[in-house]
């Protein structure tokens, strides 16, 4: 997993000059494949998926540090985290116990199980319910299923189905906490689209 630094914005440019070229900079060195990388809200920590022991587990390391941390052991594969708004806590997905939707604080600790299926969590803003589909998106070229969205208060209770007909995967809640955007294969074709919908 890399970082890139940003230039500066044109109005940083136009005040104060030339912008600085992009810096690129690795920041694993874990050996096989590191996946799907979250920052944490105030931009110090990431949070990835590794199967450097040999199962997928969650790390966290320090941006510009050299050491990651597991945070999760488990034999079963966790992947697809999802840092809450205050980075106090990390939403993810496991396959433990069968499978679900897991939160756990943001060094591993005190993990927690929120349902038994689900696919990639997104945070509501004020941090009190999270999104997930019912089927995976990662691979858009694959959908051997459609998926329907589905709401969970984050300190758990009665799952909430959001969309109920179509596809959709990858939820990401709105800055606003009003709509929550998705993708997914419109009806009785292979396109892909982007949609939103009401959190009601």
């Amino acid at each position: 997993i890399g970082f890139r630094e940003p230039a500066k914005s044109a109005r940083e440019a136009a005040a104060g000059g030339e912008s600085r070229p992009f810096a690129l900079r690795r920041l694993t060195e874990l050996p096989g494949a590191e996946l799907q990388p979250t920052l944490s809200p105030d931009g110090r920590m990431i949070v990835y998926a590794s199967a450097a022991a040999g199962n997928l587990d969650l790390y966290l390391l320090r941006v510009g540090g050299d050491r990651a941390i597991a945070l999760t052991t488990d034999p079963a594969d966790d992947s697809r985290p999802a840092f809450s708004p205050d980075g106090e806590r990390i939403a993810f997905r496991s396959e433990r116990d069968g499978e679900g939707i897991y939160v756990m604080g943001s060094t591993g600790e005190s993990v927690k199980r929120l349902t038994d299926f689900g696919h990639d969590p997104s945070w509501s803003p004020d941090g009190k319910q999270i999104v997930f589909s019912s089927g995976s998106g990662q691979n858009p070229w694959s959908r051997d299923a459609l998926a329907q969205l589905w709401v969970v208060p984050s300190s758990g209770g009665e799952v909430r189905q959001l969309t109920k007909e179509g596809d959709a995967v990858q939820p990401s809640w709105s800055p606003g906490g009003r709509r929550i955007a998705f993708w997914g294969l419109r009806a009785d074709s292979g396109q892909r689209d982007i949609w939103t919908i009401p959190v009601e």
